[in-house]
């Protein structure tokens, strides 16, 4: 385990950290208003490393980074109740409900304004809506479907290609499913069908398509080498040879190879401005491969463009960005039934603090963009009507209302008890994923 690796680990358990005290903050502030006592507020669970006690609560740093809880008095049914006015299980339905709707509520409300922020910031957006293809993986499912180096897309599944995100991100959730691509060739334009393959073991689809890079010349080549007699200079941009455009330096390398020391044709670009020159290869001896004298640099294309947005359109940018995330997870979960996705896709908390951990080490308005993501799929989780969940006390809260009474106890238990064992072992399940996800990283 090297230093840098844990260094991720202690970014993401903060990241993380943050989410669930926004979460823990929502239900304490709420329980506060409406007069409930609240024992504990905890980050955290198991031992309390950190316990300040105050106004009858206690606030605490727990061992166990993975989550947190607030402590209400009276609202564990499991526990003896002794019916006092401030206990939770006393008070009218509509309290009981705004402090289980106000956690999920914060974490929302806490995305929205990262969002919102980001976009007034200026947050890189695609500047068109076709793509330029770089390299395609050999033997892969774009290599499969006629798909090459230099080709455009136009469309994915009939929508217009937004960026290279959107496209991994269609190929992620669409194992096996037939995605029509319209993409241009050299030929014209024509419709291909891509079926994305599961990427290693991680339980997501790829279809083996990667961006164009930047081939450049990365040194000063001498003077009497082919590429400095043809005028070739530092930070020169190769553009296409003999019409062959350039997405990575391997392309080049084979082009020039194979050219039996005939003159190729390099198109470049310099400060702006499209060249030509021809170039006679030369045969070197010591690589036993024809070679035109440069040292080739690589660097992806930015095909990114960053606008701050005056306040008014980011709030409706963080909307339309919030709804996105928000309802994401149902897309993901209907992928999984249909088998589009594996489960082991899925992330816990392992896997969610590696990748916090991850991004924010690489890119700090990333990293906030993930921490929007997550937050808003917290909230939006935590409002499913499952037992455990915030969703699930306000399922409960429902069958009072329309019943007219609580669900006794005794069925209350027998509920969260099974619903306790089927997340317990999910959670393991998804830890044993993370954590061989995470020993590959450690290699």
């Amino acid at each position: 385990m090297n230093i840098y690796w844990i260094f991720q680990i202690i970014l993401g358990l903060l990241g993380l950290s943050l989410l669930v005290f926004i979460h823990e903050l929502g239900h304490f502030l709420a329980a506060k208003f409406c007069g409930v006592r609240v024992l504990t507020f905890s980050i955290g669970f198991g031992k309390k490393l950190v316990k300040i006690h105050r106004n009858g609560t206690d606030y605490c740093i727990s061992a166990i980074p993975f989550g947190g809880y607030v402590a209400m008095a009276g609202e564990n049914p499991e526990q003896v109740r002794d019916d006092r006015p401030d206990d939770f299980h006393v008070q009218a339905i509509w309290k009981r409900a705004l402090i289980a709707f106000a956690g999920p509520a914060f974490n929302v409300v806490f995305a929205f304004f990262l969002l919102t922020g980001i976009y007034m910031i200026g947050n890189p957006e695609p500047i068109s809506d076709k793509l330029v293809v770089g390299i395609v993986e050999s033997k892969s499912a774009a290599a499969e479907a006629g798909i090459t180096g230099g080709d455009t897309i136009f469309t994915i599944d009939g929508k217009k290609a937004n960026g290279w995100e959107k496209l991994r991100e269609e190929m992620g959730i669409g194992i096996g499913r037939n995605i029509p691509m319209e993409i241009g060739t050299k030929d014209g334009r024509k419709t291909v069908v891509v079926v994305p393959r599961e990427l290693g073991e991680l339980g997501i689809g790829t279809a083996g398509i990667h961006p164009r890079h930047r081939v450049f010349v990365e040194t000063e080549p001498t003077k009497d080498s082919p590429a400095g007699k043809a005028g070739l200079k530092q930070n020169d941009t190769i553009l296409s040879i003999n019409g062959y455009v350039m997405g990575y330096y391997q392309d080049m390398i084979n082009i020039i190879s194979k050219s039996d020391g005939e003159e190729v044709e390099v198109m470049f670009s310099r400060a702006g401005d499209t060249m030509n020159t021809a170039v006679i290869p030369f045969w070197n001896e010591e690589e036993e491969r024809y070679m035109i004298g440069i040292r080739m640099g690589l660097a992806q294309f930015d095909e990114l463009q960053v606008v701050p947005q005056p306040f008014g359109t980011a709030l409706v940018l963080a909307v339309e960005r919030s709804y996105i995330m928000g309802t994401a997870v149902f897309r993901y979960i209907s992928r999984i039934i249909k088998g589009e996705v594996k489960l082991r896709a899925m992330s816990g908390p392992v896997g969610i603090v590696q990748v916090i951990g991850l991004v924010w080490l690489e890119n700090l308005q990333k990293f906030v963009l993930l921490l929007a993501l997550i937050s808003i799929n917290l909230g939006v989780m935590n409002l499913l009507p499952l037992a455990i969940t915030d969703g699930g006390v306000l399922l409960f809260l429902l069958l009072e209302k329309l019943r007219g009474r609580p669900l006794s106890q005794n069925t209350q238990i027998r509920i969260q008890q099974i619903a306790m064992a089927f997340f317990i072992t999910l959670f393991v399940y998804i830890t044993f994923v993370d954590l061989s996800r995470g020993s590959m990283l450690m290699k």
